[in-house]
């Protein structure tokens, strides 16, 4: 779709590496034998890497990526989650060759965990805004913000820091509270309505669980799902 949209180098289509299948090590070398025999050329010229927050922290996409050609996307929220041994700002340079390399702009996503976040799930969520912007952030790269208020959590960001001019009357003040249910704010009007489809039919309502920590044996499967909504 890209190539048919004639888009340049810059575009490109981020993935997590997914799950460590009980063994991380041999896992990346599956990961390498397949890019090298088995992905397209046209994918690899699209495809890149971004440390997650369960299985694979930036120091092990850095074992992997450089050596195959792929950039990799820093994400703050995951490395406050799931850190490398070295901080940011040792981190950045190295990640900022994988794109440099490929001639693109580097690229870094930035979100929040929700105020009281505690366990596991509850951290993984999104804020509606972003806090702050991160003190080891590049000049030259795209910063891709991750927040449930979309815009508004960006003209935030332009007015605090003074980046660009924001038009007041398009503004609205954050909520005043966040749910720490991993779908936010987003999934309410979902929510609502199935509840009401299985009081109709007569289904019973579900009862509220308390939420658990994670299972070391659910990991691979966390890591898989593309319908969590972070």
């Amino acid at each position: 779709m890209m190539d048919l949209m004639d888009l340049d180098q810059d575009s490109v289509m981020i993935i997590h590496m997914g799950g460590v299948y009980g063994d991380k090590e041999a896992t990346l070398k599956r990961f390498r034998e397949h890019w090298e025999k088995k992905v397209p050329d046209r994918v690899k010229r699209r495809l890149v890497l971004e440390n997650d927050e369960i299985c694979y922290n930036a120091d092990d996409l850095l074992k992997v990526c450089p050596q195959l050609g792929i950039p990799i996307v820093f994400d703050y929220h995951h490395d406050a989650i799931n850190p490398s041994r070295r901080r940011p700002a040792e981190l950045i340079p190295l990640i900022n060759q994988t794109w440099h390399a490929r001639g693109i702009r580097p690229k870094q996503h930035l979100s929040s965990p929700r105020p009281g976040a505690v366990t596991a799930m509850e951290l993984r969520a999104h804020a509606d805004r972003v806090a702050e912007l991160p003190v080891d952030l590049p000049d030259d790269m795209d910063l891709m913000i991750e927040a449930k208020d979309k815009e508004q959590a960006v003209f935030e960001l332009y007015r605090i820091y003074g980046l660009y001019d924001v038009v007041w009357e398009n503004l609205r003040p954050p909520a005043d509270e966040q749910t720490l249910k991993t779908k936010g704010r987003k999934s309410a009007g979902t929510s609502a309505k199935k509840s009401k489809k299985d009081q109709k039919e007569g289904a019973p309502a579900p009862e509220a669980a308390e939420e658990q920590p994670i299972d070391p044996e659910m990991i691979d499967e966390l890591a898989d799902d593309d319908d969590l909504d972070l």
